[in-house]
Formats: C-alpha cells, sequence, structure tokens
C-alpha cells in the first residue's frame, strides 16, 4: 500500500481470474439503463474469429489448471448472447474446457427450443436474466423486448432448471412496481435481485436520478476491484479495463497477436492501471475511471458516495 493508494503491483495477480468474453458484439434490446444503442452506430461490430474464441478459452483453462482461480466465463459484455446460432455449442466448449459459465441473458431469444438445448449440452451453471420492471409497459419502455414472449420463455426455464436469477434495474419505475417485481418473482419461486443502474463511465445519456459521481481531482482506485481480477475482451481482440468500459475507450492490448497473460501484464495495461491506482496519474484529462460511479477518490468523498448510493437505492427500490 502507498498511503490510501492501491498498489497494484502487488494486489493483482499474474494471470486474471475470471474472462468476460464478446463472442460477438450485437444486442437485440434496446435499454434505457445501457449506451448500446449509440454505441452501436459508433464502434465497429462484429463476432469473434472461432479459431480465436478456441485459443483464448483454451488459454485460460490452462491458467485455471494451474493456479486457484475461480475460472468464471461470462460471455457477451457488450450484447446478448442467443444472437449467435453457434452461441450452445461455445458454451459447451467452455464447459468441456473445465471452465465455469456463468451466463447472462435478456431471456428474449433464449426459447424453449434453446432451453432444451442448452439443458441437454449439460450446462449446470448459474443463469441471471435480465428483466428491468413486471408491469408491462414499464418493462417495454425499458428494455424494448417483447414483454409476452420473454416472458414465457423464462417461465419455461424456471420450469425445467433452477439455478435461475432475475436481475431487475429500478430506472423511473412508477411508485409500486419494486413491490410488484417483488411479490411476482417470490410467487414463482424465483430469485430477484433489485438495484440501480449507472452511467457506464457516463456513456449513459438517460441518467436522471442516478447516482452521483464522486472522483474527487484524482483517483485511488475501483470500488469494485475488477480490473485487478477480470479480462475483458471485445469481439476483435482487444482487452478493456473492466466490463463497465462499453465504448471500449481504455486499451490493454489485443490477445490477436499476443497470449492473454502477455496482454495481462503487458505495457499498455500497466500504463492504464497506473492512471487508476497511482496518485495523480489518474487527473489525466478525458480518463473513463473519472466519469464511473466506482471511482474511489477521497474517504469523504467515498463517504458522500456511499451515501448518495444508499439514499438511490432506498428510494427506488422499496416500494
Amino acid at each position: 500500500m502507498n498511503g490510501s493508494f492501491i498498489d497494484w503491483r502487488i494486489e493483482r495477480t499474474p494471470y486474471p481470474q475470471n474472462l468476460i468474453i464478446d463472442i460477438h458484439s450485437y444486442c437485440n434490446a434496446r435499454c434505457a439503463i445501457c449506451p448500446y444503442p449509440q454505441l452501436k452506430d459508433k464502434l465497429p461490430m462484429g463476432k469473434m474469429d472461432d479459431h480465436l474464441f478456441r485459443r483464448l478459452i483454451d488459454e485460460f483453462a490452462a491458467v485455471k489448471a494451474q493456479h486457484p482461480i475461480r475460472g468464471h466465463v461470462i460471455f457477451c459484455n457488450m450484447g446478448e448472447v442467443f444472437i449467435d446460432p453457434e452461441a450452445i455449442e461455445k458454451l459447451n466448449y467452455v464447459r468441456k474446457a473445465g471452465l465455469m459459465i456463468v451466463l447472462q441473458t435478456n431471456a428474449a431469444l433464449l426459447t424453449p427450443e434453446k432451453t432444451d438445448r442448452l439443458l441437454d449440452s449439460g450446462f449446470d451453471g448459474p443463469i441471471y436474466i435480465s428483466f428491468h420492471g413486471i408491469t408491462k409497459a414499464v418493462y417495454e419502455n425499458i428494455m424494448g423486448l417483447p414483454y409476452e414472449k420473454t416472458l414465457a420463455n423464462i417461465h419455461y426455464l424456471t420450469s425445467k432448471y433452477s439455478k435461475v436469477n432475475i436481475r431487475a434495474y429500478a430506472f423511473r419505475w412508477p411508485v409500486g412496481e419494486a413491490h410488484k417485481v417483488k411479490s411476482y418473482w417470490r410467487k414463482h419461486g424465483v430469485p430477484v435481485a433489485i438495484g440501480i443502474p449507472n452511467s457506464r463511465t457516463n456513456l449513459v445519456t438517460a441518467t436522471e436520478g442516478l447516482p452521483l459521481k464522486y472522483p474527487g481531482p484524482w483517483l485511488k482506485g475501483c470500488k469494485k476491484g475488477e480490473p485487478l481480477r477480470d479480462m475483458v475482451i471485445s469481439f476483435d481482440g482487444q482487452a478493456v479495463l473492466c466490463c463497465e468500459d462499453m465504448g471500449r475507450r481504455s486499451n490493454l492490448g489485443n490477445v490477436r497477436d499476443k497470449s492473454l497473460l502477455e496482454v495481462w501484464n503487458g505495457p499498455q495495461a500497466q500504463k492504464v492501471l497506473d492512471y487508476l491506482y497511482r496518485e495523480g496519474w489518474g487527473k489525466k484529462d478525458g480518463f473513463l475511471c473519472r466519469g464511473c460511479q466506482f471511482g474511489l477518490s477521497t474517504q469523504f468523498r467515498r463517504f458522500m458516495k456511499n451515501l448518495d448510493n444508499e439514499w438511490q437505492r432506498l428510494t427506488k427500490t422499496l416500494f
């Protein structure tokens, strides 16, 4: 430790603990709490090369075989996993490599036929479903997906599989929506976690009522700690600082021409981490963590941020 600053070179292992990988960069939703609708027309979009995908999974499986890590793999930080017609085969490749899949989906494309194929493949990991609201108008206004069809997909899945969790983010919910969400999923025996959205490093434009940013004049690290733990790779091989960087504004290197560990420990990654964790470096104008709700600064600003977050959570998720 250096004063109140984290020495990331000590705290960060020389290998990632988890892998977040975009097998493609497309999404079928238009969530009001996500920057994807704006980013899809500004960023390169595409599908990860199959050879690159398999190499990355094989390399990460070798890391897990040699080190005591969780070894979780998550698909599609940028988009919706089931847009890929070969998604289930790729999930199965990860499972056979000895890695744990944590599946995130909005379930709009998780039809009964795909659910049967998924479960028949031997999938046994947790499934987290984004379903923001339970009233039809609220849900469709936030996510832009078909309410009845998606809900039917979820109920078919939960009738056959128990490791399902609902994630519901309270954004512009009317009074009583939070209670309806809790009651609905409790009645169906499905765990639900109600949270509050964030601006995704200040990229979400509809930010009314979101928690404020308290990074201060400089940064002292990240509240979530993901840059010390998770490796996030875009469809084209670019590694970015964390899952909040959907805009791909950080660049830790590219795994197309280097191995996972070469990029994880490379000079570009070290430079970006120094901006976040070394005193004074985070003052860099435009550095993405300065616009993130999880950026840490002084103890007073941390206290104010936590107070604001709890107030937002209380007022938006209690009723």
